[in-house]
């Protein structure tokens, strides 16, 4: 059967100039893209155009650029977003993608590739290329945060705090944001010593940025039809990119219900929105499943740095919490890659294991879940003093 040639930044239909000429002061570059968002690019757009230095000023227009890819459009989004173009670095374009093909995660592999392209162009094959959403918008400090958060060439990607702009109502919702946050501290408490983050906690294709050269080495984001995010961001890990999460790297996002895939933020909002008319229960994980992950995962860490007896015994004390049979046999058949990414993942995601954690902690109720992590995180603090977390959840 015959199928339409996958798609290229070739097919471009360029509605504002093309920029042909290389910009060396350009190290960032934003891909955004949209379909049908008529009612929320003029406020995505103006908030490129008011970012701000960390003294408050008006940033250099050189230093970014944004692409904004318009696909499969059948309302006003183009023509709105030229309206609204008050940054010159801003790029539209448009692009109709075959049935095949017409989907979030072409789209955004389309604009990100056009970015890693301008990047190289450019000469800045370090530089950044930041993933984000038509219907979000940037803090006024977005930029030099960002410029902030990569300012160790170490650092290969960052992961960006993403705020609802206006609060949904619900009983459910607040208590979501409860558990959320107390599952934060505990993963804080369990991993506090750890060199670098081993569990990232907000990595969506609305708020994320990796450098050039990084994208290149994981092959690009895969144009999957949902969860393309999530997937980028597992293919990160298992090259152990150093990722940071940073709390003060703000987007605000639109808190819509009607999605426009059957996964994704605006899908689990719906399902979390109908338990609440319904009365039904959110499910959640125990306090205990969650420490017990973090703690695996520090011990794997420490066991995949240094293979010594004793790191060897930690991680299968721990296995031996999801009464796994004969835990050493299990890690003598997995083979020790070159980065803890894959280890991890071939470890956690390893059918016996999942079979096994499956079977060893249930999912339980929202109420009850926060209950436990509040009571185990009041116990840790009693036992090894963490005024920290004592203030973080004040």
């Amino acid at each position: 059967m015959f199928q339409e040639p996958a798609p290229h930044t070739t097919l471009f239909i360029w509605h504002s100039p093309e920029p042909k000429t290389s910009n060396p002061e350009g190290r960032i570059v934003f891909a955004v893209p949209a379909k049908d968002e008529e009612d929320h690019i003029a406020a995505c757009l103006n908030a490129f155009a008011q970012q701000v230095d960390a003294e408050g000023q008006p940033l250099n227009t050189s230093l970014f650029e944004v692409l904004l890819l318009v696909n499969n459009t059948t309302d006003d989004t183009i023509g709105r977003a030229l309206a609204a173009r008050r940054h010159p670095g801003i790029h539209i374009v448009s692009v109709n993608l075959p049935p095949h093909y017409a989907h979030i995660g072409w789209a955004r592999r389309l604009a990100m590739e056009w970015c890693s392209q301008r990047l190289v162009q450019n000469g800045h094959p370090e530089g950044i290329i930041v993933s984000t959403d038509a219907d979000s918008q940037l803090a006024p400090d977005f930029v030099s945060e960002l410029t902030r958060t990569f300012a160790a060439p170490t650092v290969h990607a960052a992961g960006a705090m993403l705020l609802v702009k206006e609060e949904i109502e619900g009983t459910v919702f607040t208590n979501l944001r409860t558990y959320f946050s107390l599952e934060k501290q505990l993963r804080q408490r369990a991993q506090e010593e750890v060199a670098f983050d081993l569990v990232h906690t907000h990595f969506s294709g609305a708020g994320f940025a990796v450098r050039q050269h990084m994208y290149a080495a994981v092959g690009g984001l895969s144009p999957l039809p949902y969860n393309e995010d999530k997937y980028f961001y597992q293919k990160l890990l298992q090259r152990d990119a150093c990722i940071k999460m940073n709390d003060r790297l703000i987007i605000y996002t639109s808190s819509r219900v009607a999605g426009r895939t059957e996964w994704g933020m605006a899908a689990q909002l719906m399902k979390w929105k109908k338990a609440e008319e319904d009365g039904e229960y959110v499910f959640v994980s125990s306090a205990r499943a969650q420490w017990l992950c973090f703690q695996l995962q520090r011990a794997l860490y420490a066991y995949w740095l240094v293979q010594n007896a004793e790191n060897l015994d930690t991680v299968c004390r721990y296995l031996t919490e999801y009464t796994l049979p004969n835990p050493l046999l299990f890690l003598n058949k997995i083979t020790r890659p070159a980065y803890f990414g894959q280890y991890w993942y071939c470890v956690w995601e390893h059918p016996k294991l999942v079979e096994a954690r499956q079977a060893s902690f249930l999912s339980i109720p929202l109420d009850e879940g926060i209950a436990q992590l509040d009571a185990l995180l009041t116990t840790l603090e009693n036992h090894f003093g963490t005024p920290a977390l004592a203030s973080l959840r004040a």
